[in-house]
C-alpha cells in the first residue's frame, strides 16, 4: 500500500469542469490534487469533438442567461491566464416553425434579459444565411453575442495553469473509491489513499459508477449514444469572409440538431443530433437505440459509427446548401443527462465533504468556465455567489425539503 497523500482538495474528473475547478483552487492558494483515468484532453468522455455551442439567448430556459454570462466573463479570464484564443465569436443562428423551442425560447430568453436579437423571415434567411434551405413557414433568430468553445484545447490550458499554480495532477490514475466524511474524505486511487477537506466529483459518465447511490437521483442519471458527423462543404458561400454562424434546428416531426461552421478552413461542417422523437426512429424503421436514447456503459463505450447513422445525418444535411450527402467521418460520444436534462451543481446530505457535478451533456460545455468558478467556491467556502439554485442535487427530493 503507498503511503497516503494529504491535501486541501481532490477534484475527480478533468475534464470540462474538473479541469477549471483544479485551475481556480490552484490559482486562490488551495493546495489541490486533480485525477484523471485518462489523460487530460482525451476522447473518451463527452468533453471532445473539436468544437461547442456558446449562446445567451439560451432556448432551454431564461432562467439560464445570468449563468451563460458568468461564463462568458470567466471564459475571458481562462482565455487572458493561457494566452490562448479558446472562443470564437461567431454569432448563433436558430431555426425553425415560430412555435418551436428554438425560437420561441430563444426569443423569451433574449426578451427576458434584454439581449439583442434579430428575427429573420424565411426570405431573409435565404438572403443572409444561404446555407440553410428553409420551409415558406419557418423563421430564424440570429444572434451576435454566440459562438465557439473549442473543447480540447480548453482543457489543456486549464490543466497546465493549474499545474503552474500548484496543483498536483495524478493522470492515467483511475479512482476506486470515494469515501465521503464530514471532516476528512477519502478517494483511493489503486492503493493509494488521498486524504483531503473536501472532494470535488466531476467524473461524467463515471459519476454514479463512483457515487452509486446518486443512481436513483430524481429518476436517475442517464448515460446515451450520440454520433456527430463532418460532411464535405461542396460549394463554399460567395463573400463570406467572416466564419459562418453556429445553429441549432428544430424539425416539424421533432428533431432538434445542430451544427458548426468549418473549423478546418472551409474542408467540412460538423453536425448532430441533440434529440429525436421515438415516433421518428420508429417511422424510419431505425432499429431501437439507433442515434437517440441508446444506452451507454462508460467503462465499454459507444458503438461506433455506422452506415444508420451515416444515414440519418445525411437526411438531415439536406437541409444544407453546398454540403455533401453523406459524411466524411463520424465519431460516437457518450451523453450524460439527469431527468429534467437540468444539471447537478452542489451537495447532497448524505455524502457529506463532497461537491457534486454531473448531468452537463447536451448542452453544458459552454457553462464550464463558471462551473468551475462555482465548484470552487463550493469547496473553500461552501458557498457560490453563482446563481446555481435551480441544479440544487436535492431539488428532486419530496420531503419538502427547500433548495440551499
Amino acid at each position: 500500500m503507498s503511503r497516503p497523500l494529504d491535501t486541501d482538495t481532490v477534484v475527480v474528473g478533468l475534464g470540462a469542469m474538473g479541469s477549471q475547478t483544479l485551475w481556480r483552487l490552484a490559482r486562490e492558494g488551495v493546495d489541490a490534487i486533480g485525477v484523471e483515468q485518462f489523460s487530460p484532453g482525451h476522447d473518451r468522455g463527452s468533453s471532445h469533438g473539436e468544437s461547442r455551442i456558446i449562446r445567451t439567448a439560451y432556448l432551454e430556459g431564461a432562467e439560464y442567461v445570468p449563468f451563460v454570462r458568468a461564463a462568458w466573463r470567466a471564459w475571458d479570464e481562462l482565455q487572458e491566464a493561457a494566452r490562448a484564443r479558446l472562443v470564437i465569436r461567431s454569432g448563433a443562428l436558430m431555426l425553425g416553425h415560430p412555435g418551436s423551442a428554438a425560437i420561441a425560447g430563444s426569443t423569451l430568453a433574449a426578451e427576458k434579459h434584454g439581449l439583442a436579437y434579430e428575427h429573420l423571415s424565411a426570405s431573409a434567411l435565404a438572403e443572409r444565411h444561404p446555407r440553410h434551405l428553409m420551409r415558406p413557414d419557418e423563421v430564424g433568430v440570429f444572434e451576435e453575442s454566440a459562438g465557439v468553445v473549442l473543447p480540447e484545447p480548453a482543457i489543456l490550458a486549464a490543466v497546465r495553469l493549474a499545474r503552474q499554480a500548484g496543483a498536483r495532477v495524478l493522470a492515467h490514475r483511475a479512482v476506486t473509491r470515494i469515501e465521503p466524511d464530514p471532516d476528512r474524505p477519502r478517494v483511493w486511487v489503486g492503493d493509494t489513499e488521498i486524504r483531503a477537506r473536501r472532494v470535488v466529483v466531476t467524473a461524467g459518465a463515471w459519476l454514479t459508477r463512483l457515487l452509486p447511490g446518486l443512481t436513483d437521483l430524481g429518476g436517475g442519471i442517464r448515460v446515451e449514444r450520440r454520433v456527430l458527423g463532418w460532411f464535405p462543404i461542396t460549394e463554399p458561400l460567395p463573400g463570406t469572409a467572416a466564419p459562418e454562424p453556429v445553429f441549432a434546428r428544430d424539425e416539424p416531426d421533432g428533431t432538434l440538431w445542430f451544427g458548426f461552421p468549418s473549423m478546418d478552413d472551409g474542408r467540412t461542417l460538423k453536425i448532430g443530433i441533440h434529440a429525436e422523437s421515438e415516433t421518428v426512429r420508429a417511422a424510419a424503421g431505425r432499429r431501437p437505440g439507433s442515434q437517440w436514447g441508446e444506452p451507454v456503459d462508460p467503462e465499454v463505450g459507444p458503438r461506433p459509427p455506422d452506415e444508420d447513422d451515416a444515414r440519418r445525418l445525411g437526411d438531415l444535411a439536406a437541409g444544407l446548401h453546398g454540403v455533401g450527402p453523406l459524411p466524411e467521418h463520424m465519431v460516437s460520444c457518450m451523453y450524460t443527462m439527469t431527468s429534467d436534462e437540468h444539471f447537478l451543481i452542489g451537495r447532497r446530505d448524505e455524502l457529506p465533504g463532497l461537491v457534486l457535478a454531473g448531468g452537463f451533456s447536451g448542452h453544458g460545455f459552454k457553462f464550464a468556465s463558471a462551473v468551475g468558478v462555482a465548484l470552487a467556491d463550493l469547496a473553500r467556502t461552501g458557498h457560490t455567489d453563482l446563481p446555481i439554485g435551480m441544479f440544487d442535487p436535492h431539488r428532486w427530493d419530496t420531503d419538502g425539503r427547500r433548495p440551499r
